[in-house]
């Protein structure tokens, strides 16, 4: 019987694994990640293996978008990228980061 106590205690916390990990929204409202000047997002400061994680599968998300979008209109990637990097950055709430043109992270 106290086996099986343990096995469903485990097995809740395996299932509540998931729901630990840190999200985009929290992870730019901490200041940890911010809107890079090349239209995906970017470390700020201190890396993580859960960060780098995080911005991957953002990126890798953010990237499949930009080449529909490129292919749709028959212009080049980086053009697309370039784009959203604009409409980001104008979206970046107060106190969260985003990368100027010359490569500094900014708070707003």
């Amino acid at each position: 019987m106290n086996l099986t106590k343990t096995a469903v205690l485990a097995l809740g916390l395996l299932l509540a694994l998931p729901a630990l990990a840190i999200t985009l929204n929290e992870a730019r409202s901490q200041g940890l990640v911010g809107e890079a000047n090349s239209g995906y997002i970017a470390i700020v400061d201190q890396s993580s293996q859960e960060l780098k994680q995080l911005v991957s599968e953002v990126n890798t998300k953010r990237k499949r978008e930009y080449a529909a979008i490129a292919k749709r209109n028959n212009i080049d990637i980086a053009q697309v990228a370039a784009r959203a990097a604009e409409k980001l950055e104008a979206r970046v709430k107060p106190g969260e980061y985003y990368q100027d043109t010359l490569g500094r992270w900014v708070k707003k």
